[in-house]
């Protein structure tokens, strides 16, 4: 089977879609041109996200993590949590 995974355009209420589709509790944000993990998501945060902001995209998600770690807000810092602007055109064979 292919690993599940989303993308930085994807929103909260997608997340959340192919979450519940395949029974799964975490999974990755992937760069779609260069297949790296640029961080992860939880479904007991994006539940607590989708009442506010069901159209937050992973990128969003993911920048306003490292931000508010890079201030000492959210803990520790992580130890990378990078975001590649997604591109058109490029295909994978993961499940999306």
């Amino acid at each position: 089977m292919p690993d599940i995974i989303l993308y930085p355009r994807d929103t909260v209420i997608r997340a959340l879609e192919v979450m519940h589709r395949y029974g799964v509790h975490l999974l990755p944000v992937v760069d779609e041109r260069h297949g790296e993990v640029l961080g992860h998501v939880s479904e007991e945060e994006l539940h607590r996200i989708w009442s506010t902001l069901p159209l937050a995209r992973m990128s969003e998600i993911l920048t306003a993590r490292a931000a508010l770690a890079s201030e000492g807000i959210a803990g520790e810092r992580p130890s990378r949590i990078v975001f590649v602007p997604g591109g058109q055109g490029s295909r994978s064979s993961w499940l999306h």
